[in-house]
């Protein structure tokens, strides 16, 4: 899609799915060659046992960078509805491992763990730290090796500013020419999301337009307009007796109550009837209006790899 076709939907702030082919989806949407990102090839390669895709040797060399990531924890796995993710015996096998890194990673993740407060009947806990990519190639490893064990899940790394990347990585992903022409050509920032599904983004709006590009394997989308969504939002803290940051994505929106009244409030029964939704595959651009409400998960949830990069603009 030309910058000249991209901009009267920036201009009137109406959400875009951009694709490199046909499909059907509840937002306008266009047929195009999406910008050809060099991470979409050199990142991520099939997988040797045939499902699904894996991180790509090539990353291998970046494999003791630091990032930030976040677990949804299941300390009480019998009793959760969600998915729920083998820490145990992941821990059990970095632990046992011959590579030194998976021996660190391994305390690494039972310090965090032994660290969360006791907090009774809450089914999930939330953490959120600093590990080596290292981690989330583990966790494929594992889940790769032992297909017939539960998976680890919900393993992320969430809004890893590109600008933190070494160059080369920076280079694999740049700016898309919509982001830098069809507005001032401010970009504000700029993050990787990638990890072991289902991946889940809550409810809430940015203050800027956002330009999402997905990399690997598939999410949905589902966005409400400013006002709109400002009413779905307050009603869901009304229902908690609290009110909150909707421009703030923390921990409390993604554990306990507030994270099951946002998860129903919006991909429960008594979604709203207006809500729009996009499916982007690989390759696939999303473009989010500054102020549209909206949530993301990933299509599957067997732990498999799943990756986005989005840019905030104006």
């Amino acid at each position: 899609m030309s910058v000249a076709d991209f901009r009267p939907f920036f201009e009137v702030a109406k959400p875009l799915v951009i694709k490199d082919r046909s499909h059907t989806t509840d937002l306008d949407d266009a047929t195009s060659t999406t910008p050809e990102l060099p991470a979409l090839t050199k990142w991520f390669a099939a997988s040797p046992l045939g499902q699904g895709s894996v991180l790509a040797p090539y990353l291998k060399q970046f494999s003791s960078l630091e990032l930030p990531c976040e677990l949804v924890y299941h300390p009480v796995v019998e009793s959760s509805d969600e998915a729920t993710s083998n820490i145990p015996e992941f821990l059990s096998w970095l632990s046992a491992s011959e590579e030194a890194l998976h021996k660190q990673m391994a305390v690494l993740l039972k310090g965090h763990i032994s660290s969360l407060p006791p907090v009774q009947n809450l089914n999930t806990q939330f953490l959120q730290f600093e590990a080596p990519l290292e981690l989330i190639m583990a966790g494929l490893l594992f889940n790769q090796q032992l297909p017939h064990a539960q998976p680890v899940q919900q393993l992320y790394v969430a809004q890893a500013s590109l600008s933190e990347l070494p160059r080369e990585l920076q280079e694999d992903v740049p700016t898309p020419e919509l982001v830098k022409k069809a507005g001032k050509g401010d970009v504000y920032n700029s993050s990787i999301w990638l990890g072991l599904e289902p991946t889940y983004t809550p409810f809430h709006r940015d203050p800027n337009p956002n330009i999402f590009v997905q990399m690997c394997s598939s999410k949905v989308v589902r966005l409400l307009p400013p006002r709109r969504g400002e009413q779905i939002f307050l009603q869901a803290q009304a229902r908690l007796g609290q009110t909150g940051n909707s421009r703030i994505r923390g921990p409390e929106m993604m554990q306990g109550a507030e994270r099951q009244v946002l998860l129903d409030a919006i991909w429960g029964a008594e979604a709203p009837d207006d809500v729009q939704e996009a499916l982007v595959n690989p390759r696939d651009m999303l473009f989010i209006p500054k102020g549209w409400w909206h949530s993301v998960k990933s299509v599957d949830s067997k732990g498999g790899l799943n990756a986005s990069v989005n840019w905030w603009f104006r």
